[in-house]
């Protein structure tokens, strides 16, 4: 076949990623009251951060580009000749992303092959599976290799992140109405954490902020005590919080200098201003921070 590329989503982070890429950005779409924005584009991490804050009752709509968007996306890359195409989509129980690129696949056929992978994870780790395929096709690799890697790291990767408020959550569907109004009802600080099946779950419910970080430092400690991971952190704005967080992992899991990433205004409008995460994904993946000292 003809040339390769990889396609990832604006949630991927790839937006704040320091290393050069040949990987394409489908943009999702956020409205802030009347008006719609580009997520990454015409709407940045920090002004959406600032915009949340200054108006803490409102919550952001967020969508997947429409079909005609999505259309004229592809048509683009294959007016540029390339024939193979990798997409590398959120998980599809929290974004309907993927099934929208699968419903335009047929206008494709016989023209340009486009594949789907659903990482069934979210933010930088979506972004390391694409970072991972893009440097799978430059070395030569088939789309089938390249599709079997990324299942190996599917297999074997972390999200958690912690939220201050799971209002945002709840209003968008991402999580069980039922947990999540107890957390919010007794004022918790809940650790989320992706499941297997991609989906936003409560893993533990927590009285402070600090505590929440202390915690979701023992859960990075017993993920590495498995093998060697590639660690990242995330933040949905707060930098404060984010200093805390990285000061825990420094002083009880020796991890420094890990690489760290905001969170995309279109995931952000999910988790809230004040979120803190960790992602881990099994080592080696290419350009990526090892669990190092």
């Amino acid at each position: 076949m003809g040339k390769k590329l990889v396609v990832a989503m604006s949630t991927s982070c790839l937006d704040y990623h320091p290393y050069q890429h040949n990987i394409r950005i489908l943009r999702l779409n956020i409205e802030l009251g009347n008006r719609r924005y580009i997520d990454g584009l015409s709407l940045k991490n920090g002004d959406f951060q600032n915009w949340m804050l200054e108006n803490p009752q409102a919550l952001a709509k967020t969508s997947p580009p429409s079909r005609l968007e999505i259309t004229k996306f592809f048509l683009k890359i294959m007016d540029e000749g390339y024939r193979e195409v990798l997409f590398v989509g959120m998980s599809e129980a929290l974004s309907k992303t993927c099934a929208r690129v699968r419903e335009i696949i047929p206008l494709f056929e016989g023209k340009m092959i486009i594949r789907v992978f659903d990482s069934r994870s979210g933010t930088f780790i979506e972004g390391m599976m694409a970072l991972e395929a893009d440097r799978c096709f430059k070395k030569g690799l088939s789309m089938e290799q390249t599709l079997s890697r990324l299942d190996e790291l599917r297999s074997d990767c972390q999200v958690m992140f912690g939220v201050s408020d799971l209002s945002y959550l709840l209003y968008n569907g991402r999580l069980s109405r039922v947990s999540g109004f107890v957390a919010n009802l007794l004022r918790l600080k809940p650790l989320i954490h992706i499941n297997r099946r991609g989906e936003a779950e409560v893993a533990e419910r927590i009285m402070t902020t600090a505590r929440a970080m202390r915690v979701l430092s023992d859960r990075v400690a017993r993920v590495l005590e498995h093998g060697s991971y590639s660690v990242f952190t995330l933040y949905s704005g707060d930098l404060e919080l984010h200093r805390d967080l990285e000061d825990i992992l420094e002083s009880r899991n020796q991890l420094r200098h890990l690489p760290s990433y905001p969170i995309s205004p279109v995931v952000a409008a999910h988790i809230g201003p004040h979120a803190f995460g960790v992602g881990l994904i099994r080592a080696p993946v290419h350009e990526t921070a090892k669990n190092a000292a």
